[in-house]
């Protein structure tokens, strides 16, 4: 069943099934797979990126948290910083004394530009501490929010971030975004005097690190109250912290929860997925491979294909001609291959074809040369025994005795009985003047109407350019005689025949109409079958001959080149159209003469 159906297909289809199923689907499969795996590296090392760049940023903001811390610690377990804090001071001039000595003896002005830190900050609860530099009273900042906050979390080293609002009125104070890490200086014990450490974490410096991490994306880090950082264009130290729930409805690439000062902080990584085609054109090595492997293949069969279908269909075309007994010799590249060898095993066979045709053309030519011979000595002795003139003799006579006896009309109708007989029997030429076929016609109307009386009645109408033209003898009359014998013969009303004979630029037209019974549906087809594919043996076998006679006469005499159309219907009549191209009607008898001879050759 598979055979039979695949012995259906044409070679440019089967092609196509092979280039398709064997070349195309395998080549779209793997090219897939190769595609699928870059795609999902390109992913791959996308994350493994990201992975990288948060494991960075967690390490350089930790580093600057825990050596910010370190830094505290120092300055906890600095014994002098302790004793100058929880001495009681006489006079103003005593403190300035005490805190110059212990600048001199700390490191407390060296780790100030330490570059991490903006601010240090050392608060106590002694009364005769003056305020100023980096030393004041406790009882300045214990209604401060970073102080309460501080004393409700209950821890000793304490990781605040909060939003300053008195350092976006002071200008040059730095960042309005505050990290600050602040602590009990207790190592040394409590002593009845409270002692805070507070140090301000420049915050351009952490947020550098994370602008420093040039991905495709977003990075946010969160604690579990704010955005702290972002390396949002619009997202800057001026303004005060988003809220830590805004990335609660955005989904992450990636995200990293880790511990920093005693707290959970996560960075947050959002990225757009790359479009599949912009990672595909990142690799335009694989793109120039996958493009070769389907254009080259696809050359490939193209090429095959059309040699092959080309020439096979070529043969096709030219077995096709051989149909129409055209036996033409292909002419073209014929190739060393099964279709090149059939080329010219065809070749081979219209040659000899045509020699076999020449020798039988030539014995059939002979053989009806010999046949015709016969017939015309078979009509000459039938000629011999009976005389024409004989009959035109014996119709005149009839006449002159009718004159004789008064009867004109009889005499009269004989008279035009024995000029169209005289005239039908007169074939010395095949042509005659369209004005004398109309004479002919009106003297056969003439005898019918002495038939049936009025129940013909005829109509003519001929250009008078047309009159002098050429055309076969007896050609429209033959049409003229079917119409009264089968059309209107066999009706009971009045009859009626019209003939109309015009010109234009191209064609001299003719219509024969008549009113007469028709012909059915079944008839016309078979009339219009037999003038489609009239030939001589189909005159031959035909029963009734006239009409197709004058068609064929009329197609030798164009050459081929008329139009005919035939239309009729049962009690609606008969039309006939015919075009005869201008160039075959001729109008001087040495024209007619030269066509008569090319015709009856």
């Amino acid at each position: 069943m598979v055979k039979m159906t695949l012995n259906n297909f044409k070679i440019r289809t089967k092609l196509l099934l092979i280039y398709f199923f064997c070349v195309l689907m395998p080549l779209i499969f793997t090219d897939g797979i190769i595609l699928y795996s870059i795609q999902r590296n390109a992913r791959q090392d996308q994350l493994t990126a990201l992975k990288d760049a948060m494991k960075r940023l967690e390490y350089n903001l930790d580093e600057i948290v825990n050596g910010s811390i370190l830094f505290t610690h120092n300055l906890y377990t600095d014994q002098l910083l302790n004793d100058f804090l929880n001495h009681q001071y006489s006079s103003s001039l005593d403190y300035y004394y005490n805190y110059t000595m212990m600048q001199r003896n700390n490191s407390l002005s060296y780790n100030y530009n330490y570059g991490i830190l903006t601010k240090i900050e050392i608060f106590a609860d002694n009364d005769t501490l003056l305020s100023g530099g980096k030393i004041s009273s406790l009882n300045k900042v214990k209604n401060s929010q970073w102080y309460q906050s501080f004393m409700k979390s209950g821890e000793d080293v304490f990781l605040y971030t909060y939003y300053d609002e008195m350092k976006k009125k002071i200008p040059g104070s730095g960042s309005s975004r505050t990290i600050s890490i602040i602590r009990k200086l207790d190592h040394f014990g409590y002593n009845g005097i409270e002692k805070i450490l507070k140090i301000d974490i420049d915050y351009n410096v952490m947020l550098q690190d994370v602008l420093n991490e040039k991905i495709d994306g977003q990075i946010y880090v969160r604690n579990k109250d704010y955005i702290l950082f972002s390396n949002l264009p619009k997202d800057n130290s001026v303004k005060e912290y988003m809220s830590a729930r805004v990335l609660d409805e955005v989904k992450p690439t990636i995200s990293r929860t880790f511990q920093i000062g005693r707290q959970d902080w996560e960075i947050v990584i959002v990225t757009k997925e790359k479009p599949f085609w912009s990672i595909i054109f990142e690799n335009k090595e694989v793109i120039i491979l996958i493009l070769l492997n389907i254009a080259l293949p696809t050359l490939l069969i193209y090429l095959v294909g059309k040699s092959i279908s080309k020439r096979l269909s070529m043969v096709a075309a030219y077995i096709g001609k051989v149909e129409q007994e055209q036996f033409e010799v292909i002419s073209c590249q014929e190739g060393d291959d099964e279709i090149g060898k059939l080329i010219r095993n065809y070749n081979m066979m219209v040659l000899r074809i045509k020699d076999l045709i020449e020798v039988v053309f030539k014995g059939n030519a002979e053989k009806q040369a010999l046949e015709l011979s016969k017939k015309q000595a078979e009509l000459k002795a039938i000629q011999s025994q009976v005389n024409p003139h004989f009959l035109y003799n014996t119709l005149e006579t009839i006449r002159m005795r009718s004159l004789i006896k008064n009867e004109d009309e009889t005499a009269d109708i004989i008279g035009e009985l024995a000029v169209l007989f005289r005239k039908s029997m007169n074939w010395g030429s095949d042509f005659v003047t369209l004005n004398e076929e109309m004479s002919f016609i009106e003297k056969y109307i003439k005898i019918q109407k002495y038939r049936f009386g009025d129940k013909i009645k005829y109509y003519h109408y001929v250009m008078e350019e047309c009159k002098n033209y050429y055309i076969p003898k007896l050609s429209i009359a033959t049409f003229v005689e079917n119409a009264c014998i089968h059309g209107i013969e066999a009706m009971s009303t009045e009859g009626v025949i019209s003939i109309t004979i015009t010109q234009n630029s191209e064609f001299l037209n003719i219509e024969i109409s008549d009113n007469g019974k028709g012909f059915e549906d079944q008839e016309l087809e078979q009339l219009r079958w037999s003038f489609e594919h009239a030939d001589n043996k189909l005159l031959n076998e035909s029963k009734s001959t006239g009409m197709l006679n004058a068609f064929l006469r009329l197609k030798m005499f164009c050459e081929g080149k008329l139009s005919f159309e035939v239309d009729s219907s049962i009690d609606n009549g008969t039309d006939i159209t015919i075009q005869l191209p201008l160039q075959y009607v001729i109008t001087n008898m040495d024209q007619k003469d030269g066509k008569e001879d090319i015709t009856n050759d």
